[in-house]
């Protein structure tokens, strides 16, 4: 995995939001930049293919199937067809907005 692609050490956490609208439920999730480039993808798109993704994001297929498999096990993305169609969550969106301060001009 490229090294911008790895989350930082410990960077899950159970820490409340500092607006107090984030669900107590799930942990703060450490997206890669991959992942925010997926995320962002669609909740521009709406729902996309996973090929159409990568060609539209410039990354590699392969790399975009696997990242929406974890994002959908993480329950940031969701296929919205039996044909691997995505669309992002409203928690893919919170963790998207909570992810992209730091590194959004």
């Amino acid at each position: 995995m490229p090294a911008s692609d790895v989350p930082a050490a410990g960077s899950e956490s159970d820490a409340p939001d500092e607006d107090g609208d984030a669900d107590p439920d799930r942990p703060r999730v450490a997206l890669t930049r991959t992942d925010e480039r997926v995320l962002a993808y669609l909740d521009d798109a709406g729902t996309d293919y996973p090929a159409f993704v990568a060609s539209n994001t410039g990354l590699y297929a392969d790399h975009v199937e696997s990242r929406l498999d974890a994002l959908e096990a993480g329950g940031l993305v969701e296929r919205v067809t039996g044909e691997a169609v995505y669309r992002i969550t409203d928690y893919g969106r919170d963790a998207l907005r909570d992810d992209r301060a730091p590194w959004s001009d």
